[in-house]
């Protein structure tokens, strides 16, 4: 395992320019450098100051909105993309020039990329087999092999593809067997006895279901027993129950192993259960990395309150009014004492007031408290989730109630807010306001 460390990273795609792809004309020889330097006029940024440092051993889980830049931060590390600016270090070396092969990752990809025309046993020693110098130390022995005595071992590279030639036809008890291939077979077995899918290795993945072909794909990433595994979105194309199998399966795997791992999600759910760490993305740049919870209980900017939670966080528009309180037209309430000298710069200004959906109670009708025109009622049995406005009020309004109280479209209902878990923002920079 590794340490991974990104400095200043940034990533740029040149943008073609469709106007001047337009205009130019094949039969016109005299627009072809022109018109070439035209169609590549400007850039797309993808990646911008990006600074993150993942621990040896650690689970990173990179999490963000589709198109913010996370998989093109994994391509970058794998050695898929080349990089615009910046440095990249697994360990101790500089990988910004290393080609794929030389960065010792292994990635498990959304689509498995699994060989259809090999079994699951081929698949899973593919990449032992194009190393030519396998680390045939299974990740869950705890000794080496003892070195073998067969002379045919000694035998050189060109002398052992004749012999396997030259016996192919024999019995299978007397066909000659390269010594390594002898390696490659004891570490994928136990590779596929981890995973429980020893009992598959003679199938095409074919006949693999979704849940057996990614626990493939992954025995292939293991079985080179890399420094850094790489997991763009692998569990996407699973149904619900399969995902939080497979989900529970990787963490315990990577908990065993050990191995430095960065883990790539639009699912926030996946996040929060998966990661050690998490660092979320917005628009090509880290908005906060730290533990799931933290970021939970202390999102550093209205997009990290928003994006972490579920469902997300309600935001009102609030007038603050010294020492602590917070107005709407439809409530006003007292805050705790700890926020009266944070509040002293906000006096008579506008702020957002984040709560989350769980952190609303079914309340009686109080000045403290809102009033809530419900819309829709989702009764999922442990728990209920209202969706409404404040009364005379475009603000939508979610909220996580006890199945016990009954409400259905139309009703009025008031919800008290549990002060200590208030969240407020600032309208312009929409960074959090702490108490």
């Amino acid at each position: 395992m590794a340490k991974v460390v990104f400095e200043d990273v940034y990533k740029s795609f040149p943008a073609r320019d469709r106007a001047a792809l337009k205009q130019r004309r094949p039969a016109d020889p005299g627009r072809g450098a022109e018109a070439g330097r035209g169609a590549e006029s400007s850039r797309v940024s993808v990646l911008r100051r990006v600074n993150l440092t993942v621990e040896e051993g650690e689970f990173m889980v990179l999490v963000g909105p589709s198109g913010c830049g996370k998989s093109t931060l994994l391509r970058l590390v794998a050695g898929l993309e080349a990089l615009t600016g910046g440095s990249i270090r697994v360990g101790d070396r500089l990988v910004n020039n290393l080609p794929p092969k030389a960065r010792d990752i292994a990635m498990v990809f959304q689509s498995y990329a699994l060989y259809p025309h090999l079994t699951v046993y081929d698949n899973l020693a593919f990449g032992l087999r194009r190393m030519n110098r396998p680390d045939v130390q299974a990740p869950i022995q705890t000794s080496d092999p003892a070195p073998s005595s067969n002379l045919l071992a000694q035998l050189p590279p060109w002398a052992d593809r004749w012999l396997v030639s030259a016996t192919r036809s024999l019995p299978k008890s007397l066909r000659h067997r390269p010594e390594q291939e002898i390696e490659i077979r004891e570490h994928i077995f136990a590779v596929a006895q981890m995973l429980q899918i020893d009992g598959l290795l003679k199938r095409l993945p074919k006949e693999l279901s979704g849940g057996q072909q990614q626990r493939v794909a992954l025995g292939r990433a293991i079985a080179r027993n890399p420094q850094v595994f790489l997991m763009d979105e692998p569990l996407s194309n699973l149904d619900a129950k399969l995902r939080a199998e497979t989900r529970a399966q990787i963490v315990n795997l990577q908990q065993r192993l050990g191995i430095t791992t960065i883990y790539v999600t639009h699912d926030q759910i996946e996040a929060m259960t998966m990661g050690q760490r998490i660092a979320v993305m917005a628009d090509g740049q880290i908005q906060q990395v730290g533990p799931p919870l933290e970021l939970y209980d202390r999102p550093v900017n209205r997009f990290v309150a928003e994006f972490i939670g579920s469902p997300p966080m309600n935001f009102i528009p609030v007038q603050i009014k010294t020492p602590r309180s917070v107005i709407h037209e439809q409530f006003r309430l007292t805050l705790p004492e700890e926020w009266a000298t944070t509040l002293e710069d906000f006096d008579g200004k506008a702020l957002w007031l984040g709560i989350r959906p769980e952190h609303l109670q079914f309340g009686l009708p109080a000045t403290k408290n809102l009033p809530v025109r419900v819309d829709q009622v989702e009764a999922i049995g442990s728990e209920t989730f209202v969706t409404g406005k404040l009364l005379d009020s475009h603000e939508g309004i979610q909220a996580r109630i006890e199945p016990e109280n009954r409400v259905k479209p139309g009703d009025v209902i008031w919800l008290s807010i549990r002060l200590e878990k208030i969240h407020l923002f600032h309208p312009d920079t929409r960074l959090a306001i702490r108490g």
